[in-house]
């Protein structure tokens, strides 16, 4: 469950050290933003999310958005953005995101 920027570095690093057990695992990397938010970028390709933690009233809830890079390499506007509740927010749903978005083709490795 997702309560502040720290919970949220938690459970990032915590699906990518699963993640990284992988056979297939592609080199992904994590960064902390100076504004709190952090990033899962895809090394080989550049495809990357920018996670972010936020509070409306009562609700938590974590944001992401999925960026391509453009033909000179870099980044402009997202692709997507969308959001999940703090509870749903797991080092499962992170390995998807991964498995989903950020491989070359969208596919999961062979032990997944």
């Amino acid at each position: 469950m997702i309560q502040s920027y720290d919970d949220l570095y938690i459970t990032v690093q915590s699906a990518m050290a699963e993640y990284a057990k992988g056979e297939d695992a592609a080199e992904i990397v994590f960064k902390t933003n100076d504004n709190g938010t952090c990033e899962l970028k895809n090394k080989a390709n550049s495809k990357k999310f920018i996670l972010m933690f936020a509070r409306y009233g009562d609700e938590y809830k974590v944001g992401y958005a999925y960026f391509e890079p453009d033909a000179y390499g870099g980044f402009s506007n997202p692709e997507w953005i969308e959001d999940i509740s703090h509870d749903e927010f797991t080092p499962k749903f992170v390995i998807t995101l991964i498995n989903e978005h950020l491989l070359e083709n969208g596919v999961a490795p062979s032990d997944w």
